[in-house]
């Protein structure tokens, strides 16, 4: 009973997951957990398997070896079920130019036996009901990737598969979708799955992340822990930066003068910046104010992919 509840608190799990192609092997022992009404992110360079890890689990490829359960089904045998429950949007999303969303979406309903009510749900969701009337062919790229989404929205999926979903877009249209996102696990009661390049917007929009390099998850855990896990600058403002200095020099800290009242303490971890601040009140120090700026997820995913695996 434990193991069923387990299972079901993962919308998608991937043990010893492995794929070759002729000589190639592609993804080698992967394991990836990924958590109900979580944003996962799904990281990687070019190359490293990840579109190969999607089409697994969605069933267009099989693996050579390993277990693949979504919504805590086996992908190989319960493929079906599995399919009416999981929105994908893969690649460029493709369209009727010559239609309404309205229409678009309606094609959509009768293949899938859906009642057509769903339209005015999935395009309310996707901020694309208040113009009915507009041909697709006169949408901007962004209400196109939108449209995409509410496409893959129909039927309330319980698992939204999304690979670069921002892929091209302006910087209006990339906040657009990022904002979407953010809102659809508690909008539409589903778990978010996005494959992305576009690392500062993973960063604002992710609760999780998974790392794939050599074939197999090099990292897996919340978003908070990559940020709790690096070292950063702690700006203080002080009345006398000279002094504080020193004192945090006695207490094993860098500090580097800036002026008269300021300094930043390199090599902090977010999770010791108190410790900074402790050792500044605790010599009877005025501390005006502490500002912590944290590394960005662009420089650890470049650290952790520029590392050699032993």
């Amino acid at each position: 009973m434990v193991q069923n509840s387990a299972m079901q608190e993962l919308a998608i799990e991937m043990i010893g997951v492995r794929k070759r192609f002729a000589t190639h092997e592609v993804l080698k022992c992967l394991n990836l957990s990924v958590p109900n009404k979580s944003i996962f992110a799904f990281l990687g360079n070019n190359g490293e398997g990840k579109s190969t890890a999607i089409r697994l689990m969605v069933g267009l490829l099989r693996p050579d070896s390993g277990d693949i359960r979504i919504l805590g089904r086996n992908i190989q045998t319960d493929r079906q079920a599995i399919l009416r429950e999981v929105g994908c949007l893969v690649d460029a999303p493709s369209s009727y130019p010559n239609l309404t969303a309205i229409e678009f979406l309606k094609i959509a309903c009768l293949i899938k036996s859906l009642a057509l009510q769903e339209i005015d749900r999935v395009l309310e969701l996707v901020n694309l009901h208040t113009d009915p009337k507009r041909l697709i062919r006169h949408f901007s790229l962004g209400m196109k990737q939108r449209l995409a989404l509410a496409h893959a929205l129909l039927g309330r999926p319980s698992l939204l598969i999304l690979d670069e979903p921002t892929n091209g877009l302006d910087p209006a249209g990339i906040q657009e979708i990022r904002q979407l996102i953010q809102r659809l696990p508690e909008q539409a009661d589903c778990t978010i799955f996005v494959s992305s390049h576009q690392l500062d917007e993973v960063e604002k929009m992710a609760t999780h992340l998974a790392l794939l390099k050599d074939g197999t998850v090099q990292f897996q855990c919340h978003l908070d822990e990559v940020h709790a896990a690096q070292v950063g600058v702690l700006e203080l403002h002080i009345d006398d930066a000279v002094q504080v200095a020193q004192v945090l020099a006695a207490h094993g800290f860098r500090a580097q003068v800036l002026s008269a009242t300021q300094l930043v303490v390199s090599e902090v971890p977010q999770e010791q910046a108190h410790r900074v601040n402790a050792c500044v009140v605790q010599a009877n120090l005025r501390l005006h104010a502490a500002n912590f700026q944290k590394p960005s997820l662009e420089k650890w995913f470049h650290q952790q992919t520029q590392a050699r695996t032993i």
